[in-house]
């Protein structure tokens, strides 16, 4: 009996599954504790508005169709109704919200918390709590690709404590966006698919045509997810057009099939999603500094001290983290990814080690050489590469399994060490996850928590806006964290409204291009001066 198979027949100890327990309590608590606490960004506002039944227009319409019955000034608290569900609106509103005002998100996980705000509430922690409780299903999903990919209980074991841990896990179980849903989709698309392929039964492969659909639905990306399936089958399959091939092809075209209607709504809609989508254009300063924010965001989905930046317009490694904890991990990501390509040559069957490289390689590098040839940060931005962060969870949950049970004296003592320390860098970031009041993939976090602190420590204050959807975004994810006294000022046909003397500080948001900053500061009438940018944020005092 070699390796392979004493792995496959081996039985969890019953030392592991008391370990294991232990970590998917912990992770558990980390899950569900403190989730009102983080920063309601940017991202987490639009989940709010999307199923509030309002839409972006509408709140327009009222902030500036008021600005001349209260002489342009309108109370913050006013904008508040447009984060919480409108009795009146339906689950229906919701869906034709994204139909016009975001079509690239796909409406499953939004008609799933609409749902549930309405049994829940529809403030931030209970709109998070469905993310939490929808990364529980990781642990069942992961076990269950470890049994098809492996043909071991002993990996899938391994993968749950992993995985409950995982500060990329933890992240995204308190993030009220559909990517925990999608993580789960991915791995249980991959099991269901592995399953078919094993059994040939019609009920296997019709379990894989749902779990591809309602991937679909969740994330647009999960195309590429299908595109790994497909380049897995057929070098299976060796190119032949056989019975599985057949069988593959069938369920997805009726997987795409019963996408037809969103991608109609994207192909109607394809202005608007590009638009939406045109920041991803930005392009680093160099391809080394892509290459190099690439490589060490790998390392975050083991270990996560929270220093990179939530800047999502990072242009070189520097700006992305500091070099002291950049380089590190640009090496043990680079160490980790060789590893694993080496450990799988020359232990794994060809076909386990294909579907891995597949279902995580082609997305990953796709994005990575898209934006080496054509500009972009796709392949930098945590959410987009998730299933590559899967592919490789796995690849070292069974390198775990491995060395520890199977490795001879010294080797299983090292794997022990590297066990260990693992487990204890996984339960730091999530401590440091635990006390933090943002995260950096939270995009602007940071800066939005900063303004907020520092409008609410300012006295005679006043907000000022113009007519760009994402300044109003700003100020409405703002709104979340502003005492009810604040006023909001709107701006109409670029004309500068007389600020009354007892204002002092003037604070609006407006991106750095815009001459609205100097319109202010040049204005003789209000004698206001620049204080200092933050990234758009601006504060102006009164001169003296």
């Amino acid at each position: 009996m070699d390796k392979l198979q004493l792995l496959a027949k081996s039985k969890p100890p019953t030392w592991l599954k008391i370990l294991v327990i232990s970590l998917i309590g912990l992770g558990i608590f980390f899950r569900f504790t403190h989730l009102g606490q983080k920063v309601y960004w940017y991202d987490e506002f639009a989940t709010s508005l999307t199923i509030s039944g309002h839409t972006l227009a509408e709140v327009k319409q009222e902030i500036f169709s008021n600005w001349s019955n209260n002489d342009g000034l309108i109370p913050v608290i006013t904008l508040d109704k447009y984060q919480h569900i409108n009795p009146d609106r339906t689950v229906a509103d919701t869906v034709r919200y994204l139909i016009t005002s975001d079509p690239q998100h796909p409406p499953l996980y939004y008609v799933m918390v609409r749902l549930w705000a309405q049994v829940f509430g529809d403030f931030p922690a209970a709109v998070r709590s469905l993310s939490a409780v929808i990364s529980l299903l990781v642990f069942p999903s992961v076990y269950w690709l470890c049994l098809e990919l492996f043909e071991s209980a002993l990996v899938g074991w391994v993968g749950m404590a992993v995985m409950a841990i995982s500060p990329l896990q933890i992240f995204f179980a308190q993030d009220a966006r559909e990517y925990g849903l999608w993580m789960v989709t991915i791995l249980v698309s991959s099991a269901a698919l592995l399953r078919a392929i094993r059994r040939e039964s019609y009920l296997s492969w019709a379990v894989y045509t749902l779990t591809l659909a309602l991937g679909f639905y969740t994330h647009l990306l999960t195309a590429m997810v299908a595109i790994a399936h497909c380049i897995y089958v057929v070098i299976r399959q060796q190119f032949r057009f056989n019975k599985t091939l057949r069988n593959y092809l069938l369920s997805s075209i009726a997987a795409c099939l019963m996408f037809l209607p969103w991608l109609m709504v994207i192909i109607t809609q394809i202005h608007t999603a590009t638009n939406l989508l045109s920041w991803i254009a930005f392009k680093t300063d160099s391809p080394f500094d892509l290459i190099g924010i690439w490589l060490s965001r790998i390392s975050r989905i083991f270990f996560d001290f929270n220093l990179a930046s939530d800047d999502a317009w990072v242009n070189n490694l520097p700006a992305e983290s500091p070099l002291f904890y950049s380089i590190p991990t640009i090496i043990c990501s680079l160490f980790l990814i060789i590893y694993i390509i080496i450990f799988f040559s020359n232990y794994l069957s060809t076909n386990t080690s294909l579907f891995i490289a597949s279902l995580g390689g082609f997305p990953g590098l796709t994005l990575l050489f898209y934006d080496l040839a054509f500009g972009g940060i796709r392949s930098i931005h945590f959410r987009y590469q998730l299933p590559l962060y899967l592919s490789i969870q796995i690849a070292v949950v069974y390198i775990l399994a491995f060395h520890l049970f199977l490795a001879k004296n010294w080797q299983k003592n090292l794997w022990q060490v590297i066990v260990v320390g693992l487990l204890i860098s996984g339960l730091v970031s999530d401590v440091r996850f635990f006390q933090s009041e943002t995260w950096w993939p939270q995009i602007g976090g940071k800066n939005l928590l900063a303004m907020s602190q520092r409008i609410n420590q300012s006295n005679n204050i006043l907000l000022i806006n113009n007519k760009n959807d994402y300044n109003l975004g700003v100020i409405l994810t703002l709104s979340h964290n502003l005492k009810p006294k604040i006023g909001l000022v709107t701006i109409q046909n670029d004309q500068l409204p007389i600020i009354a003397k007892d204002y002092k500080s003037i604070f609006f948001v407006d991106d750095l291009e815009n001459s609205l900053a100097h319109q202010l500061e040049n204005d003789k009438t209000n004698l206001l001066k620049l204080v200092y940018p933050l990234e758009g944020f601006w504060q102006l005092d009164k001169k003296h």
